[in-house]
């Protein structure tokens, strides 16, 4: 079953979707190469129109331009492009995906937001990467935040907590809100509020994703965004 993103596709993306448990594995690795040929034939895209990065929990992000299909994938954790036909993939099990497109400039990002890269601010960094690479204003934009941890289960230990509060993030007792620290990111950055979509799935107890917190899997979620 293809979770899609009308948020995004109904102003003009071609794909903006997401796998779930019933797609199969979709990481980045050669176990799992076939599943994820096999949900993104049903997107319509071809495995050789798909980017990749080495996810490394930081908020780099890259050119998809500068991705070399058969290569190691570079190590990031968001992708950008302005070219049509181009998909832009990145894989969790709880970490956030964040999904960025400009419908005037036509230029897209998807970022992979866990705890790490949200306090290291990834998401104003794709905002202001995304204007610097192709111009165009942060008022343009249009996120979404996609199904992620939800503050109901993403209980740390007090030493985290307090270093998240310390930074000005926000938490619920020992539970941080990943959601809410993206958004507030967002309109940091200059997004508009009303140009703002939350999916509210907590993939830990919500069921239907693969979530590490959960079942402490390594198999992924796959996020495809595409002009």
């Amino acid at each position: 079953v293809v979770i899609h993103f009308p948020f995004l596709e109904d102003r003009g993306l071609s794909c903006a979707a997401m796998s779930d448990k019933s797609d199969g594995d979709c990481r980045s690795s050669v176990e799992a190469h076939d599943t994820a040929a096999a949900f993104l034939e049903n997107l319509g895209i071809c495995p050789n129109q798909l980017r990749r990065v080495r996810q490394v929990h930081g908020c780099r992000i890259v050119e998809a331009n500068a991705i070399t299909m058969g290569m190691d994938f570079p190590e990031a954790d968001g992708i950008i492009t302005n070219s049509p036909g181009v998909a832009l993939g990145i894989s969790v099990a709880d970490c956030a995906p964040v999904l960025l497109f400009n419908p005037v400039i036509k230029a897209i990002a998807v970022l992979h937001a866990g705890r790490e890269g949200v306090r290291q601010n990834i998401a104003s960094a794709g905002v202001q990467t995304l204007c610097d690479q192709y111009g165009g204003t942060p008022n343009q934009l249009l996120g979404l935040v996609g199904p992620c941890a939800g503050v109901c289960c993403y209980e740390v230990s007090p030493e985290m907590v307090c270093s998240w509060r310390q930074a000005g993030l926000p938490a619920q007792g020992r539970n941080l809100n990943l959601t809410k620290t993206i958004v507030c990111q967002l309109e940091n950055g200059g997004v508009i509020r009303h140009n703002i979509a939350v999916v509210p799935h907590c993939t830990v107890c919500g069921g239907g994703f693969y979530s590490y917190r959960a079942d402490k899997t390594s198999h992924r979620n796959l996020v495809v965004v595409m002009l």
